[in-house]
C-alpha cells in the first residue's frame, strides 16, 4: 500500500482540527433566546437588561409585529413588575414621536409622547441620537416608576428596529436603587431587607450605606449603627478594618464602638476554615460571604449570607458589611438564588 506523504498527512490533520474549531467554540456560545430562557421577572442587572432587549428584538423577527405587540403587553415573560419593553418611533422630538408599545399604559399607544426634558435634553431626542447614530446603546434618564409611583432614575438599553414600517427603537431598563440620588429610605432599609431578603436587596442596602459613609465619614457611624433605617431585628451593619476587627457595629448584643472582635474577624478562623475573608473583601472591593453565626433576633446559630463592600472614608479604608439569616437551615441557597 502506498504511504501518504508526511507533509500531506500534516495538512489533513490541520484541516480536520480547523473544521472542529467552530463546533468546539459553538459549545460555549450563549444560549439562544428560547422560550423562558430570558424572562422579565428575572431581570436584575444591566447584563440581564441587554440580553432581554436582544431577545425581544429576535422575538419580533420570529413572530411578527401583531403577536409581538400583544405578547409585550400581556405575557408575563415580557412584562413583570417594573420590567417591561417599550417601542418608540424615532424622531428628533417627543412632539413627533409615537408610542408604539408601552405595557404600563397601553392607552397611550399610537399617541405622541410629547417632549419631556431629562438631564438637559428631550428624552426622545437622545433616543433618536443614539439609535440613528450607533444602532444600539444605553440611555440614562428620569422616569416615573409605575409600581412605586415615584419619579426615579432609569437606565435602559435600546436597539433600532423596523417596527411595522416605523423607524423605531425597542428597549427596556431598570431603576437602580444604590447609586447617588436613588437611595430612598422608603425603598432601601433594614426592615424591607428583613421582610424579603435577597442578594439583590442586600447589595443595594450595603451600597447605599456605603454612600453615607463615604459622604460623612465617621460622623455617619452613629446613624449606621443605630438608626432604624439601618438596623431592624436581625439586620444590622458593621464596619471593619482591613484585618476584620470591628470599628463599629449595629449588632444589639455588641458594643457599638471599639469592641475589636467581629463575626468576620481573624480570631474566628474555624468559621471560614482558615480563609482570610476580610482580605478577600479588601482585595476584590465587594464580596459575598457564606457562614454560620448567632442570630441576635433568635439567639440561635444560623446560616448567614453577608455582603461586604470596601469604602474609603476620609482616606481610611473600611469594610462595610451586612447580611441576612436563612430561615430554612436545610436549604443550600438564598431565596433568589446566587447573586448576580
Amino acid at each position: 500500500m502506498k504511504m501518504m506523504h508526511p507533509r500531506l498527512s500534516r495538512s489533513l490533520i490541520i484541516l480536520v482540527l480547523l473544521c472542529a474549531v467552530p463546533q468546539a467554540f459553538g459549545a460555549t456560545q450563549p444560549l439562544p433566546c428560547a422560550e423562558k430562557s430570558v424572562v422579565a421577572g428575572a431581570v436584575r442587572t444591566l447584563e440581564d437588561v441587554q440580553s432581554f432587549v436582544q431577545c425581544a428584538y429576535e422575538f419580533v423577527q420570529e413572530v411578527g409585529f401583531e403577536e409581538a405587540r400583544r405578547a409585550f403587553h400581556e405575557d408575563e415573560r415580557w412584562f413583570s413588575g417594573e420590567t417591561y419593553l417599550f417601542v418608540d418611533q424615532l424622531a428628533p422630538s417627543g412632539d413627533d414621536s409615537l408610542s408604539l408599545v408601552f405595557p404600563p399604559d397601553p392607552s397611550i399607544v399610537g399617541t405622541l409622547w410629547g417632549a419631556f426634558p431629562s438631564f438637559g435634553s428631550d428624552f426622545s431626542a437622545e433616543l433618536y441620537r443614539i439609535a440613528t447614530g450607533f444602532g444600539s446603546g444605553w440611555i440614562y434618564y428620569e422616569s416615573g416608576n409605575h409600581v412605586t409611583g415615584l419619579q426615579g432614575r432609569k437606565i435602559s438599553y435600546i436597539m433600532r428596529i423596523d417596527w411595522d414600517g416605523y423607524d423605531a427603537a425597542i428597549g427596556a431598563g431598570i431603576y437602580p436603587r444604590d447609586i447617588p440620588g436613588t437611595c430612598r429610605s422608603e425603598e432601601v432599609n433594614a426592615m424591607q431587607l428583613e421582610a424579603a431578603p435577597s442578594a439583590q436587596r442586600l447589595q443595594a442596602f450595603v451600597r447605599c450605606a456605603a454612600l453615607e459613609l463615604e459622604a460623612k465619614g465617621y460622623f455617619a457611624t452613629v446613624a449606621l449603627s443605630s438608626d432604624p433605617r439601618w438596623r431592624s431585628g436581625s439586620i444590622y451593619l458593621l464596619g471593619l478594618d482591613r484585618y476584620g476587627n470591628a470599628l463599629f457595629t449595629g449588632d444589639p448584643y455588641s458594643h457599638p464602638f471599639g469592641g475589636g472582635l467581629s463575626e468576620l474577624g481573624p480570631n474566628l478562623t474555624g468559621t471560614f476554615g482558615g480563609r482570610d475573608v476580610a482580605g478577600v473583601a479588601n482585595a476584590f472591593g465587594e464580596t459575598f460571604l457564606y457562614y454560620s453565626t448567632r442570630n441576635p433576633a433568635t439567639g440561635q446559630q444560623q446560616r448567614k449570607v453577608t455582603f461586604v463592600k470596601r469604602v474609603t472614608a476620609f482616606g481610611v479604608p473600611i469594610l462595610l458589611a451586612a447580611g441576612y439569616y436563612a430561615d430554612d437551615l436545610q436549604s443550600g441557597s438564598d431565596q433568589e438564588g446566587s447573586p448576580e
